[in-house]
């Protein structure tokens, strides 16, 4: 009776084919990573020790790599400053125990020929007792400081020029500032100009409530250009006329003018202070006040910030992984088959 061998087929699954075999086999030949069994593997004192070596050195390593990702570098690189075209902000906080708020104005210009005349709108005054103290409440230029004492003004309304010739050819001057161009071109003074009409109706609240032996503390910010120009608070009634800065004041009124002040804050990179005593009985070529005088340079020192990436940074442990293994096998083997071929190694063995 013949008998039928058993080929590894079963009712419950299929038999391995031929070709999946090979496939198998060819699988296997690509493994680089041949195991080895239990019982022929050689552990030695010397492949311990390089051990414990390549992990204090793959640690040291590690470390450095990290230090190195969470530290930020920067590199400094100064470039041609294109930002001429944007404001500069300057704060300031000084006070004046001497000047009131009413003749206490800060003005701003610079070589660009752009002016800034008694700037109230960012400007917040405070008006200080002989002893310091503040009277009131800061504030800034409020117009029509008591309007129950004047008069609506009629929708025809033309302001009086008071007998003078404004220089746009206007008949009717209509503000203070008109009035004072007005006055400008005649022998009339700009306090004259500060008593007209329209002056008082244009007047703050802080003018008006000043008195005499009273001090001003002036504080806020300004915007200018980023040019050189300077901002200061000097001696008589300020105005422009034909793109320049006008300070006009009685004869006299340099000998009593103090322009005594205090900086209760003030951040800068760097300054210089200079100070020029006056001599009111001579020919005075500087104005008497205290100006703050800025330059700025044509380059600007830029900063970049860089960091490394964390995609970088794993790559990087993974060359410290796998090169501090493959030397240590390396050395370990080195060292294995050196002593395994000294002859002191032979002898011992026999």
């Amino acid at each position: 009776m013949l008998r039928q061998r058993n080929t590894g087929r079963d009712d419950g699954g299929a038999v391995p084919t031929e070709s999946s075999f090979s496939t198998r086999q060819i699988l296997k030949k690509v493994d680089v990573y041949p195991k080895l069994h239990r019982e022929f593997k050689v552990q030695t004192e010397a492949g311990a020790t390089v051990s414990l070596v390549a992990m204090v050195i793959m640690a040291i390593l590690f470390l450095s790599e990290l230090r190195d990702f969470l530290t930020v570098s920067k590199h400094e690189h100064m470039v041609v400053d294109t930002s001429t075209t944007e404001k500069l902000q300057i704060t300031f906080d000084i006070s004046y125990p001497a000047l009131t708020c009413r003749e206490a104005h800060m003005n701003a210009m610079d070589v660009a020929g752009d002016l800034q005349v008694n700037m109230h709108h960012t400007v917040f005054k405070t008006r200080l007792a002989a002893d310091g103290t503040p009277i009131g409440e800061a504030m800034t230029h409020v117009p029509n400081a008591h309007p129950e004492t004047l008069e609506p003004l009629p929708a025809d309304y033309c302001g009086s020029c008071y007998g003078n010739t404004h220089p746009s050819g206007l008949t009717c001057c209509n503000t203070c500032d008109q009035v004072k161009e007005a006055f400008m071109t005649s022998d009339k003074t700009l306090d004259d100009a500060e008593s007209t009409e329209q002056c008082l109706r244009e007047r703050g609240k802080e003018e008006v409530d000043s008195k005499k032996g009273e001090g001003c503390r002036l504080h806020g910010s300004m915007f200018v250009n980023r040019v050189a120009g300077n901002f200061h608070v000097g001696l008589g009634r300020t105005f422009h006329r034909e793109g320049r800065l006008v300070h006009q004041f009685l004869p006299g009124q340099q000998f009593t003018y103090n322009s005594s002040h205090i900086i209760h804050e003030y951040v800068v990179f760097s300054y210089t202070q200079q100070t020029r005593f006056l001599d009111p009985w001579g020919t005075m070529s500087v104005l008497p006040g205290v100006f703050f005088i800025f330059e700025l340079s044509a380059f600007v020192v830029q900063v970049d910030a860089t960091s490394v990436p964390f995609t970088h940074f794993l790559m990087r442990v993974c060359a410290i992984v796998g090169g501090m293994v493959s030397i240590a096998g390396f050395v370990d083997s080195l060292i294995y088959h050196y002593f395994k071929k000294s002859p002191s190694s032979t002898s011992s063995a026999k």
